[in-house]
């Protein structure tokens, strides 16, 4: 299988190419050298080229014409269970930029989240340390920062871009070594000071720039490098991974007309991405991002402030509220836009939005039909959900098809398996229960909040236990709902 880290397309560069990032890491040096830089002016010249050059290469991510692994267990980001790590086609805003596969989106928020992560641990640690505003007050400073960042920004252009690479790289393989550069990068930061505070003196603040600039080549030749099997130990390691799969089977859809079509119903699509992410995902994300917040001031601010503390907090609350836009707009765009087409004896799910087929299956081998009761924007817009298996051996697959607004049409349409498309009624007495919990610690949740009693232990308490208060109560919810027979 190829390289998803690179490819064969020969490049003229070499050295040449890697000219631009040169120049603007030697920067840094005549900095330490001839202008007389401290500890804190290199860490945060380079800490400012860490938090962009990861969103630089979330936007990259958006291009990569391959398609990602589905199984990696070594790999610094994995996110292929996102539902639109399968996502079939692309968009193309602009006719001078390549077009941004809708699969690719999970990568991209995954590298601009942890982006966000570690400008904000970077930047709480280094405001406890540093006076990080008077640093940012002198031109060479700032300067030299963005010439490290538009040192990159000239490679992808020319290079990922003008070059094509990206019809030859897979999301991961764009991610992975940028991601564990800056990972690198991040604990040489942190070591930089102590090490200058033992006696380095410029020393070591020039050999810091020298094994920086030495990462920075082995980064170019692993995404610019033809054979694996000349890279050294440092290239190897920033490449990740090595393989990646095949494109998939094109879907031929017939040039006729379908001879039924039965498009989902996208406010009830768009009403299920909200309450799953709602229900399942945001008391799971608010203990993990709660946990990780005290964890990081705990460890490398320690006695931090009150202002330090309020805003890293916001800064923490607005990346969990992106979280969860992101998992449900990736849910919402997975279903929504669907139309199911039959053609003859196939069943062909058919993306509207991105003119693209997504996948197929014989009509004649869709088995385990059953309508599924658990979705309250079903019931709430009569809209059905059919839930089958279409496929054998390797290629079996349970699938989802719907949320569709006439559910006897999408039954009668593709011969499927359902005696009755009737939704079972709920047990009202669970559900009340359900609702009264949920209730009653809203409301306490809010008395907490305004009243005198409150106290910071009490806060991480609550967080911490959120999950396990919303999964029995999300479970009776659910037991409320009686199977069809």
């Amino acid at each position: 299988m190829p390289s998803i880290a690179h490819h064969s397309r020969q490049t003229p560069s070499g050295v040449t190419g890697f000219l631009p990032v040169l120049i603007a890491n030697l920067i840094p040096l005549v900095g330490v050298l001839r202008l007389g830089w401290d500890p804190a002016t290199l860490a945060v010249v380079y800490a400012v080229e860490v938090v962009l050059s990861i969103p630089l290469a979330g936007v990259k991510a958006l291009f990569a014409a391959q398609p990602p692994p589905k199984d990696r267990e070594s790999g610094v980001i994995s996110v292929t269970e996102a539902p639109l790590a399968s996502k079939r086609g692309a968009v193309r805003p602009v006719t001078w930029l390549p077009p941004i596969h809708l699969r690719n989106i999970p990568f991209a928020a995954a590298v601009c989240g942890a982006a966000a992560w570690i400008t904000l641990v970077v930047g709480v640690a280094f405001s406890q340390a540093f006076n990080v505003p008077a640093l940012f007050s002198r031109p060479a400073v700032l300067a030299s920062a963005l010439a490290l960042v538009a040192g990159q920004t000239i490679d992808v252009a020319r290079d990922y871009v003008g070059r094509q690479r990206y019809t030859e790289t897979s999301p991961y393989a764009v991610v992975e070594t940028p991601m564990r550069r800056a990972f690198f990068l991040v604990f040489a930061l942190f070591a930089l000071p102590p090490l200058d505070a033992a006696g380095g003196g410029v020393a070591v603040l020039a050999a810091f720039v020298v094994v920086k600039l030495l990462v920075e080549w082995s980064a170019f030749q692993t995404t610019h490098g033809d054979e694996a099997s000349s890279r050294g130990r440092i290239s190897a390691w920033l490449a990740g991974p090595a393989d990646s799969p095949d494109q998939p089977e094109p879907i031929r859809v017939p040039d006729a007309e379908p001879d039924a079509r039965v498009p989902a119903h996208r406010r009830t699509a768009v009403a299920t991405a909200v309450l799953k992410t709602l229900t399942s995902v945001a008391p799971v994300y608010a203990t993990g991002f709660f946990v990780v917040w005290i964890a990081g001031l705990g460890l490398f601010v320690g006695d931090a402030s009150g202002a330090v503390v309020v805003g890293s907090g916001i800064a923490v609350f607005a990346i969990y509220l992106g979280a969860l836009t992101v998992n449900a707009a990736g849910f919402a765009l997975t279903y929504a836009p669907v139309e199911y087409r039959r053609y003859g004896d196939r069943l062909i799910a058919y993306d509207t939005w991105l003119d693209e087929p997504q996948w197929a299956a014989s009509v004649d081998r869709l088995r385990d039909a059953s309508v599924v009761p658990t979705r309250l924007p079903d019931r709430a817009f009569g809209a059905r959900t059919v839930e089958l298996t279409t496929g054998f051996g390797d290629d079996e697959t349970e699938r989802f098809v719907g949320p569709v607004a006439d559910g006897e049409a999408l039954v009668s349409a593709f011969d499927l398996p359902v005696q009755s498309t009737d939704l079972p009624p709920m047990d009202r007495r669970i559900a009340v229960v359900a609702v009264g919990v949920v209730s009653a610690v809203s409301v306490s949740a809010v008395a907490w909040l305004v009243g005198p009693w409150r106290s910071s232990s009490g806060l991480v308490q609550g967080i911490v236990l959120l999950p396990f208060l919303a999964w029995p109560t999300w479970l009776l919810w659910r037991s409320a709902y009686t199977e069809p027979e």
